[in-house]
């Protein structure tokens, strides 16, 4: 059973002696018990699956995710691996399911086993599917969502290609960054329910750590994607909100526990300085075969 997907845990803790659904088999023989048919898709390969996950051994709840995360989990589905990998059952389920599956805690690998269990022990996990993960979805959603807070809030911001919205409070001198310059920036980083995750400008929410700038080349990879963009169009000394969807942020995954999966982020920044950096090496042009030589009549 893979640790990366199925012992993330969630929300729903239901008893698996309170269904009167029966239990059930996998084909590889693992025990499940369906509490909530949905109506949506059977998952299939190569779907990721937003779920409620709870885990149990016995009766004794060990984890809930939506209380970790505060949201559904992503769940790649994939190939099962070994005759109890979970897999083999959340292919069976559809969207709106809620499901618990159990498996002998004797049964699974030694070094698979959670530590505070012991033979005779079962392990109970149940997933809620809430739905399929759609991108060409979540970029509609964040869309909208990302106009409404602007017509809340009263901001006035143009998107630019990259699909980042940009409102310049204050318009700096000179020239925009180059790709490999470094960047100098003051930020406030809020999501859009207003709550502030991180800031350089408030030493609350960095106890014991400077409150300076950070600095970084920009176009390089080392910030989220619509930082890079949102950054590049802003000339030094600017002020600007960047508003940011979620794919061009942390995307599905969130960055837990402060951004929760699919969030929007509104950034107030400040372009305090460009130091110019050595630009890309140039690419190897490909040498130009010589001709053939002519054959001989």
């Amino acid at each position: 059973m893979k640790r990366n997907n199925q012992l993330l845990v969630a929300a729903l803790g239901l008893l698996i002696a309170s269904c009167g659904t029966g239990v059930k088999k996998t084909p590889g023989g693992i025990e499940y018990i369906v509490h909530k048919s949905g109506s949506g898709a059977q998952l299939k390969l190569g779907d990721t699956a937003l779920m409620n996950v709870t885990q149990r051994i016995n009766d004794s709840i060990l984890g809930e995710s939506r209380k970790i995360v505060g949201a559904a989990i992503p769940v790649l589905i994939s190939k099962p691996q070994n005759k109890y990998d979970l897999m083999e059952g959340l292919a069976l389920l559809h969207e709106g399911d809620s499901a618990t599956f159990v498996i002998p805690w004797d049964s699974l690998p030694a070094n698979e086993r959670p530590p505070f269990g012991k033979k005779g022990d079962k392990l109970k996990i149940t997933f809620a599917v809430e739905n399929k993960f759609s991108a060409a979805s979540q970029k509609e959603k964040d869309e909208k969502a990302i106009k409404e807070y602007m017509e809340k809030n009263k901001i006035n911001a143009t998107k630019n290609p990259d699909g980042v919205y940009i409102a310049v409070t204050q318009e700096g001198t000179g020239s925009t960054p180059n790709a490999g310059d470094t960047v100098v920036v003051h930020y406030t980083g809020k999501l859009t329910s207003g709550k502030v995750f991180d800031s350089s400008l408030d030493s609350t929410l960095r106890p014991g750590m400077p409150l300076e700038p950070i600095k970084f080349p920009i176009g390089r990879g080392f910030v989220i994607k619509g930082w890079d963009s949102g950054l590049s169009g802003l000339k030094k000394g600017s002020k600007a909100t960047l508003l940011i969807p979620s794919t061009l942020a942390y995307g599905l995954q969130g960055s837990p526990p402060a951004i929760p999966g699919n969030s929007i982020l509104v950034f107030d920044v400040q372009l305090v300085d460009i130091k110019p950096g050595a630009p890309e090496p140039a690419a190897p042009v490909a040498a130009t075969p010589a001709p053939a030589p002519a054959k001989k009549k």
